[in-house]
């Protein structure tokens, strides 16, 4: 019997395509969390979420026989994820964009992040309840969001990816939506 729990994205998405259907469980299982909670953060409603996974998986399911995941499953999830979300926000005609400048005018061109400065949300996490962090961070314009929780599942290089925007353009957004919150916070006397 093969420990599914120990293989890569990569050979569990080999060995569905070859007929197991027990790998494509474990890839939903291992995903199920935090692919969940980063529709959930995007659409903010549990039955679009849950809808949005669905359709996520069912695109692997679907393309899995002609997939070439190099190392990329992961990735290839959020970014699925994160189109499958883009179409459903244009499809509910909302006026909310994930590029969109943020209320100061800033597009997502930036400079680039001095070293040191990734490790500032989990810093802010430390000092404040979680549940109060996560209403200031709902507050952000949502491609400033979007970094935040992103950030929580992947690499910077991976979210460049996902975001199809260059690694110093990723790493300038979070450092700008941890800025926001800081001062969020600091203008709330929470910190």
């Amino acid at each position: 019997m093969v420990n599914r729990s120990a293989q890569s994205d990569d050979e569990l998405v080999k060995a569905f395509a070859a007929g197991t259907p027990e790998a494509f469980e474990e890839l939903v299982l291992r995903y199920k969390n935090s692919l969940y909670q980063y529709l959930m953060s995007l659409v903010h409603d549990e039955g679009a979420a849950g809808d949005l996974f669905q359709e996520v998986f069912l695109a692997l399911h679907k393309h899995a026989a002609d997939f070439e995941a190099r190392g990329k499953v992961k990735a290839w999830l959020f970014l699925t994820a994160r189109n499958k979300t883009l179409n459903y926000l244009r499809d509910r005609k909302e006026d909310v964009s994930l590029d969109a400048p943020d209320e100061e005018g800033n597009e997502f061109w930036h400079e680039v992040l001095p070293d040191g400065e990734a490790g500032q949300l989990e810093q802010l996490e430390q000092a404040e309840g979680a549940e109060h962090l996560k209403s200031v961070i709902d507050q952000l314009p949502p491609r400033l969001k979007e970094v935040i929780y992103l950030r929580e599942y992947l690499s910077f290089a991976e979210m460049a990816e996902v975001l199809h925007k260059p690694l110093g353009t990723v790493l300038a957004d979070c450092h700008r939506a941890v800025a926001k919150v800081r001062n969020m916070l600091i203008q709330e006397g929470t910190l």
